[in-house]
């Protein structure tokens, strides 16, 4: 279904791009950096994909509407794995938002793998949830859990994910843009125009494509999508991980196998931060990759960041989402939900940051605006 939008994502950046330079204490978007440079002077197309991978995407939320937030609510959110930052933060978001509206807040662990997320669900279904918010998973990837929560007469919201299962079981997704397929088709995009610029459109790359949930698939898609369109690079070869093996580490060994075969590549797309976080970084410096390949995450871990701020090898850039925004973002979609409104589009900012680029002075990114006093407003707190 969101295959001829992808097709579509980067175009439509022009039209929703918003020029975040309020997002960090880092310096402005200017540097073309990046450690797969091919030297010389950056092409006028590879300079136009580097503007674009910092500039970004978000929105001011201007449009959010009043709303009421109904009383007594119990939360429970599902993290798709707790030992990973990137399930963690967002979860942890939830959290802070619901208790900042006046509910309670709980999280539940996943622990990387479709048991873990049914016997998480069914902890909340237990723990009396009237709201469950899943972080990091479709639906499809615990559908009779879910099914399980609808009957149970909890009211369920995406958080981040999508809801897959056919018929839909979800009462609502958390919406990012009108107009716009799912953030991760614009994550994968960014990716592609971030390898391309700092490549000077010479890009041979090794992607790693996460199969647990659809929006690995995407990512991948997205970047090969974009990657084609500006016409610079090739996709040497695909590494298929799944949860399991990121929770045992046991695909970093496919990835340095995979580096080794294709000794050309100046590119390693990362669809996850917390690959990086937990040992593939390491394992890239210590097998001498570093200093060959642009290595690019997603989702803006705090690890991540911090690593490049450090000057950490192993990682060049991440494609950066506000996890805590996203949160709050959630919490906004389920106090409408329960209220029989629409859903708002809550609009998370997503940016490349590399060293030199959008990069915070310090702690994580929260993105482009004071979004927790957007929707404290909203919600009439």
């Amino acid at each position: 279904m969101f295959k001829a939008k992808a097709a579509t994502s980067i175009a439509a950046l022009a039209l929703a791009a918003l020029a975040l330079t309020g997002c960090s204490d880092g310096p402005a978007a200017t540097d073309t950096g990046g450690t797969g440079d091919t030297g010389g002077e950056t092409s006028a197309a590879a300079q136009e994909a580097l503007d674009r991978a910092f500039a970004g995407v978000g929105s001011d939320l201007s449009d959010l509407e009043p709303t009421t937030v109904p009383e007594g609510v119990n939360l429970y959110v599902m993290s798709c794995g707790e030992q990973i930052a990137t399930c963690h933060k967002p979860a942890a978001a939830v959290v802070e938002a619901a208790e900042a509206a006046g509910w309670t807040g709980q999280i539940v662990d996943g622990k990387l793998n479709p048991e873990g997320f049914a016997t998480a669900i069914r902890q909340a279904i237990a723990g009396g949830a009237d709201v469950l918010v899943p972080i990091g998973i479709g639906c499809g990837a615990a559908a009779a859990a879910f099914q399980e929560a609808k009957d149970a007469g909890v009211t369920i919201i995406g958080g981040g994910g999508v809801d897959d299962c056919d018929p839909k079981i979800w009462d609502s997704e958390r919406l990012w843009l009108p107009d716009m397929p799912p953030f991760f088709f614009t994550m994968g995009g960014l990716m592609a125009d971030y390898a391309f610029g700092a490549n000077n459109g010479e890009v041979k790359a090794v992607v790693i494509n996460s199969t647990t949930n659809v929006w690995g698939a995407w990512i991948t898609e997205s970047f090969e999508d974009q990657l084609d369109s500006l016409g610079g690079g090739e996709v040497l070869e695909v590494i298929d991980v799944s949860d399991q093996e990121t929770a045992d580490n046991s695909y970093i060994q496919k990835v340095t196998s995979a580096l080794l075969a294709n000794p050309d590549a100046n590119v390693l797309i990362v669809p996850t931060d917390s690959y990086l976080e937990t040992g593939l970084a390491a394992a890239i410096d210590q097998a001498g990759f570093a200093d060959q390949l642009t290595v690019i995450g997603g989702f803006g871990g705090d690890g991540a960041i911090d690593m490049i701020r450090t000057g950490q090898p192993g990682i060049t850039a991440t494609v950066a989402l506000a996890p805590t925004w996203e949160g709050w973002g959630s919490v906004d979609t389920a106090i409408r939900i329960l209220n029989g409104q629409e859903p708002a589009y809550i609009g998370q900012s997503i940016q490349v940051i590399d060293a030199d680029n959008n990069l915070p002075a310090s702690g994580g990114y929260e993105g482009s605006i004071d979004f927790r006093a957007k929707f404290l407003a909203s919600w009439g707190k």
